[in-house]
């Protein structure tokens, strides 16, 4: 089937018979079966508002994880500062012992003092 000429009987053989056609053409679906296929589809509809209902449940599912993250960090927080408060007395407590500590060995000192210049002991 060259240059428009005339098609041979072993070019017509490589075509299907009509037979063979119908065989082929009875595997495909009908338009009925593909209209019932397409039916059983999600409309544009139905997928909005599944989306609409899954943007719904992802805002409600992330409000609730910060708000289980704020109370997570409240609590650590608090935690944090119960320990800082107690250091801070601790460290209050420490800081007054010495300096009562060092009145008290000034006072020590003093006193020392005073008695080894009555002993007329020399001081070094």
């Amino acid at each position: 089937m060259k240059n428009n000429s005339p098609a041979t009987k072993a070019d017509l053989e490589k075509f299907l018979t009509k037979k063979e056609f119908k065989f082929e053409l009875a595997k495909l679906a009908t338009k009925e079966e593909l209209k019932a296929e397409v039916a059983k589809l999600a409309t544009k509809e139905e997928l909005k508002a599944v989306e609409r209902a899954l943007r719904t449940e992802i805002r409600v599912s992330t409000d609730k994880i910060k708000e289980e993250i704020r109370e997570e960090i409240k609590q650590s927080s608090s935690k944090i500062l119960d320990v800082l408060d107690s250091f801070l007395v601790e460290m209050k407590t420490s800081e007054e012992e010495r300096t009562i500590s060092a009145h008290q060995l000034r006072d020590h000192d003093d006193r020392i003092n005073v008695l080894e210049q009555k002993a007329g002991i020399a001081t070094v």
